[in-house]
């Protein structure tokens, strides 16, 4: 009976269930057997299982399974061939993202194109075009680092090529406490037909010593393919590591140039001149500039209540802004002393009020200078001086002069000095070759025969004897010491500079003309040059042909650099290629002290790991569309910067902008 039972009893055989299929063991891989649905399948190791939960999981730990499991892991992780070989991006694509980077590298930190990117797709959303942008952070800190900045360089080398060149250096230390070299050059383009100052290197220095920098110039343009030999002039400021006699950097850079010509820069000279004469002057005048300014720049109170009080004695017009004082930029006191006068009623009635009403002790202080007819006298006197002296620092800072006159208006500031000061007689005695070394103290006019102007002759009329005394010994000393201290800072080549000055269009193409050996002496370079007595013969003949150029000596030269004979052989090659090279010779420092300030624009406290590389790129990117008078809006960009673009412009290395993102990103938890 029992037996019978048995047999009738079946048996529970196990079935595949899909549920399976989600267990994070079993997922992926489990698969039915779509023949006998009491089997599985392993997609990865081609196997069939029993369709027992238990076997399935102990087929997942095998080791065949684990291999064929990081197997089609790995499979997966290779791309299409779609994905692969994608289409070429187009050219338009690629000159829109040049453009990008060119505004983001005049403009902007790299952080804003991201959000630039994303916004230009929503202005239009049917343009193709601006859907296919895809520049952000990382692309476009690649785009300004290797290619725009690399490409203008090399564009800006190969326009240099053979001519002769002068560079003008300074050396800085930044936020970060790196210290830089900044190099810049100035050379005569044939291709833009002027003279251009732009920048060419900053350069990461260990060692501020005269060798380290002279190591680093050098080095610095022999890898660029710029001649050493092609350098005539170069511009330093007056620190003893740029000028000194022996060792410094222009001295060791002699003696391979021996007839290099070195420029102090004269606005730092001028600048020092100024402030070592004023000494001479009462103290009060200084108390009553800067605090005036002072008084009103911490103040929006006390500004209205002026602008007020100047508009009711004024018929509502308003008043100048008073300058601070700068103890690097001490000529900028000329705008401050002139504001100062021109309002001089109203301020004084301001402390006037101020000092009773308020009892303030500052505004009693400067009442007081103000009520004192001298020290208004001193003040007119010093405004007149400030301008003259003013005036010519502007003309050295400026890129719009005439360079081989330049030297020239400064001798003649000292000249006329000099004339105000020494006994006439004393003076006709001597040529201007002796002026700089003439010890002007021994010969000067007793103070009441010096004449000090228009203005301080009118106003000193009302002040008492004494008083006036005192007055006109104060401006005699700081006339004499002014003329002191420009006397000890012309440049020790002031002779050549103004010998120079003979080269003017309006001298080159006159009947009778200065003879020009003193220049020839000097110079040996002949492939820079020319031949001497090429030069000389060639010099004589300007005047036989009538040229249109003859208000610009830059113009001038290369209009006689092109004229050429019936042959197509150049007529005045020589004299021409002499004309040329002398007016790039640097005039002052003050182009590289603008490239310092950008520098410290871009790299700001937010910014400041840039590397040097991408600040070389960044300055480059903006001084070449400068120089192109231009901007990113007129920019375009050339055949080989759209040949750089491709995989090889990444370095694959830290972000330029991940810096940035750092900081942003703990600026924007406190948000």
């Amino acid at each position: 009976m029992m037996s019978k039972e048995n047999k009738s009893k079946k048996t529970y055989v196990q079935k595949y269930t899909k549920i399976w299929e989600t267990d994070p063991d079993l997922k992926g891989w489990l698969a039915p057997d779509l023949t006998n649905e009491t089997l599985a399948t392993c997609k990865y190791c081609r196997v069939v299982l029993k369709a027992h939960k238990k076997d399935l999981l102990s087929h997942a730990k095998t080791e065949k399974h684990k291999k064929a499991t990081a197997w089609d892991k790995s499979a997966k992780a290779c791309k299409s061939i779609s994905e692969v070989f994608k289409p070429a991006m187009s050219e338009s694509t690629k000159i829109a993202e040049l453009k990008i980077a060119a505004f983001i590298a005049e403009h902007c930190s790299l952080l804003t194109v991201d959000h630039l990117i994303s916004i230009l797709p929503q202005l239009d959303p049917s343009s193709d075009a601006l859907k296919n942008l895809k520049i952000h952070r990382t692309k476009c800190s690649m785009l300004i680092k290797n290619v725009l900045g690399p490409s203008m360089l090399e564009a800006l080398v190969e326009e240099i090529a053979d001519f002769p060149y002068s560079i003008i250096i300074d050396e800085s230390t930044d936020l970060s406490t790196q210290k830089v070299l900044c190099i810049m050059i100035r050379f005569f383009s044939h291709k833009a037909k002027q003279v251009v100052t732009t920048f060419y290197r900053i350069i990461k220095i260990i060692d501020c010593d005269a060798k380290s920098v002279h190591e680093a110039i050098v080095n610095q343009l022999k890898e660029d393919g710029i001649k050493i030999e092609n350098m005539i002039g170069i511009g330093v400021d007056g620190a003893n590591v740029m000028v000194g006699k022996y060792n410094s950097v222009t001295a060791i850079l002699k003696r391979q140039l021996p007839d290099l010509i070195v420029v102090k820069c004269v606005s730092h000279s001028l600048h020092l001149c100024a402030e070592k004469a004023a000494e001479s002057l009462p103290r009060q005048l200084e108390f009553l500039v800067r605090e005036t300014h002072n008084w009103f720049s911490y103040s929006p109170k006390r500004l209205d209540y002026y602008r007020t009080l100047y508009e009711t004695m004024n018929n509502n017009s308003d008043p100048k802004k008073i300058q601070g004082l700068s103890g690097t930029r001490w000529l900028a006191r000329y705008q401050a002393v002139n504001t100062i006068l021109e309002q001089w009623e109203e301020l004084k009635l301001l402390f006037s009020i101020a000092k009773s009403d308020d009892k303030c002790y500052m505004a009693e202080q400067l009442y007081d200078i103000m009520r004192r007819l001298p020290f208004k006298v001193l003040l007119i006197f010093l405004k007149n001086e400030l301008k003259h002296v003013t005036q010519l620092n502007l003309l050295f800072q400026s890129n719009n002069v005439e360079p081989i006159t330049l030297f020239e208006d400064l001798f003649l500031l000292y000249k006329n000095l000099l004339k105000r000061l020494v006994v006439p007689s004393q003076l006709e005695k001597l040529v201007d070759s002796e002026l700089i070394e003439f010890n002007f103290r021994e010969h000067l006019m007793h103070t009441a025969s010096m004449y000090f102007g228009f203005d301080f002759h009118t106003i000193s009329q009302e002040l008492e004897e004494k008083d006036l005394l005192d007055v006109r010994e104060r401006c005699k000393n700081f006339l004499c010491s002014l003329a002191e201290q420009i006397q000890k800072r012309l440049p020790d080549n002031l002779s050549l500079l103004k010998t120079v000055a003979d080269l003017h269009p309006r001298i080159a193409t006159s009947q009778v003309k200065p003879d020009i050996k003193p220049i020839l002496n000097i110079i040996q370079r002949s492939h820079i040059y020319g031949e001497k007595n090429d030069i000389e013969s060639e010099w004589h003949q300007l005047s036989n042909k009538k040229w249109s150029n003859t208000s610009s000596s830059a113009d001038f030269y290369f209009e006689v650099y092109n004229d050429c004979d019936a042959a197509g052989c150049k007529r005045f090659e020589n004299i021409s290629k002499f004309g040329l090279a002398f007016v790039t010779v640097p005039i002052s420092n003050a182009s590289v002290e603008r490239a310092f300030s950008i520098y410290n624009i871009v790299k700001n406290k937010l910014r400041n790991r840039l590397s040097i590389k991408m600040l070389q790129s960044i300055l480059m990117v903006r001084f070449t569309l400068n120089r192109n008078e231009g901007s990113c809006v007129t920019f375009n960009p050339s055949n080989k910067m759209l040949n750089l673009i491709n995989v090889n412009m990444y370095d694959f290395k830290k972000s330029e902008s991940s810096d940035e993102d750092e900081i942003f990103n703990v600026l924007n938890n406190f948000q």
